[in-house]
């Protein structure tokens, strides 16, 4: 979106607040529901963003959705998502959240071997996924077999099938993360072959579910090539199918993909503190309401609105919050002009797990989000909480 709408946007509904841009998100969504190979399904990973509106619109966009918590179920079923629609996978779930999926119908990914055995005695005769534990490649952090807490090893698929053999349950499915931010077609795709290879296992197989991998762009972050994925995803799919002798559906999950490069996080400036070395440019938000550089040590690319093309100041900036936590920083050694109270600036990339990984143990307001539609026009989609 440009700086007109930005700012638009901001002088109706104030600071802080997150800003998405629907034509972009339906770009996105495109990506994943124009693929090539004929048997698929799309399902955004709710964590990712949990904003009903947003996921209202994926619904309308044809997309399915992945949870991984009961009250994410309920969320997924309140936006219009139907069971036939909903995958649910989680470690350690509640007898009553299994009993509740096995009501109502849902696609279930099983991630241990004491969760099949307790979905048997559930819901013995009836069929589901199982969880892979595979390589996972995560740009800078690579979680490798035992390392990962998720999913059956290898070594535990023979058991796996005893206790399925033992309730009657049909294992139709596999379900792996292949990782974050994955900027290498060929790295993707050898995640996606050792699916497959462990795929082999089961007889019944109906469908391979891919979740993650897909990165965003951003400073440091090569462009993906979803032109070559579409082509690479669909032969190697189809080959498989015909390996098998009947379809294998293909099940993505993205997850950050979708919002990630869609949204902007936006804050006014509230006060300058010049220091030798740098600036502390002190904004009325905090690191809680854009947490990512709280769980993950990525700060977010920053640029003031409406100063666009300015010289950087002779000092760097350190964006900090308005709370005495001393690890509230927004950005560090940032290259921003010499600010001033008032000014707005503008962090990128902020449409995935931001808002839904918001805290709040500062005490600070919940932003606004606002929807950005393709005609310029907004809407407000989340009322923040002032107060």
């Amino acid at each position: 979106m440009d700086e007109k709408s930005i700012s638009a946007a901001v002088s109706q509904y104030g600071t802080p607040c997150y800003l998405y841009d629907e034509s972009l998100i339906r770009r996105n969504a495109e990506r994943f529901t124009g693929l090539a190979y004929p048997d698929k399904a799309v399902h955004f990973a709710s964590m990712a963003n949990n904003n009903p509106e947003l996921l209202k619109l994926l619904h309308g966009l044809g997309m399915g959705i992945f949870v991984n918590s009961a009250r994410h179920l309920k969320l997924a079923m309140d936006c219009g998502f139907a069971p036939s629609e909903i995958i649910y996978t989680s470690t350690g779930v509640r007898r009553s959240d299994l009993e509740l999926i096995s009501k109502l119908g849902v696609a279930v990914n099983l991630d241990s071997l004491g969760q099949l055995e307790l979905y048997g005695s559930i819901a013995p005769g009836t069929s589901c996924g199982i969880r892979l534990n595979i390589d996972e490649n995560s740009l800078g952090n690579v979680f490798i077999g035992a390392e990962s807490r998720i999913g059956l090893l290898e070594n535990e698929l023979e058991l796996a099938a005893k206790i399925a053999d033992k309730y009657q349950l049909t294992i139709t499915g596999t379900h792996v993360y292949l990782g974050t931010n994955i900027v290498s077609l060929e790295t993707m795709m050898q995640g996606v072959a050792r699916t497959l290879e462990l795929s082999d296992f089961f007889p019944d197989l109906a469908y391979v579910d891919l979740g993650g991998g897909f990165p965003v762009t951003e400073d440091g972050i090569e462009e993906f090539d979803y032109a070559k994925y579409d082509e690479a995803i669909s032969k190697m799919f189809t080959a498989y199918s015909q390996k098998r002798c009947r379809p294998i559906k293909l099940i993505l999950e993205p997850g950050r993909a979708l919002f990630g490069d869609t949204a902007v996080f936006c804050t006014s400036v509230l006060d300058v503190k010049n220091r030798p070395d740098r600036s502390l440019v002190c904004v009325d938000s905090s690191a809680t309401l854009i947490p990512r550089s709280l769980f993950y040590g990525e700060f977010h690319e920053v640029s003031v609105l409406g100063r666009s093309g300015e010289a950087p100041a002779d000092r760097p900036a350190d964006v900090v919050g308005s709370t005495t936590y001393s690890r509230d920083f927004l950005a560090k050694g940032a290259p921003l002009p010499q600010l001033a109270t008032e000014d707005v600036l503008v962090f990128a990339n902020a449409g995935s797990y931001c808002y839904s990984m918001i805290t709040q143990f500062l005490g600070q307001d919940e932003p606004s989000e606002v929807l950005v539609h393709p005609d310029g026009s907004h809407t407000l989609i989340r009322n923040p909480e002032r107060g």
